[in-house]
């Protein structure tokens, strides 16, 4: 349903001493970036985090129609206090590179994804759902 895994990064953390948690970005046929958490099994399989309510989840941003994700990152703040908002490295169809900064929502009803605990405290993780925007 999410699509192939397209590009990964970390969760933004209000704490440098942080989450560590991975996060997934899938795209599927119908141009959605679906972003979950991900975690790796002791034998090296990646493995999401998809409660069955991120499925009717709202829309939390866009992108660029027709893009491309080269990368994902953490927006930097200039303090050690904690990272910025996900950000998506974009190769637009002309060639253009661009960053975006995403935003992203909890789920409130259901199962949820937390933090992996060690090494950051107990939290909620962020889902993303991710529209192509065809004015941008």
């Amino acid at each position: 349903m999410f699509g192939p895994l397209v590009a990964a990064g970390n969760h933004p953390t209000g704490d440098q001493s942080g989450t560590g948690d991975r996060l997934g970005l899938f795209r599927d046929a119908g141009g959605t970036i679906w972003g979950l958490p991900l975690a790796v099994a002791a034998d090296g399989t990646v493995l999401g985090c998809a409660p069955p309510a991120v499925r009717d989840a709202r829309v939390t941003d866009t992108y660029p129609a027709g893009a491309t994700i080269i990368g994902a990152t953490n927006e930097p703040t200039g303090w050690r206090g904690g990272t910025g908002k996900l950000e998506l490295l974009l190769r637009e169809p002309q060639g253009k590179t661009l960053w975006r900064a995403v935003s992203g929502s909890h789920i409130d009803v259901g199962p949820i994804c937390w933090a992996q605990d060690p090494p950051g405290p107990k939290q909620r993780l962020l889902y993303y759902r991710l529209a192509p925007a065809h004015d941008s």
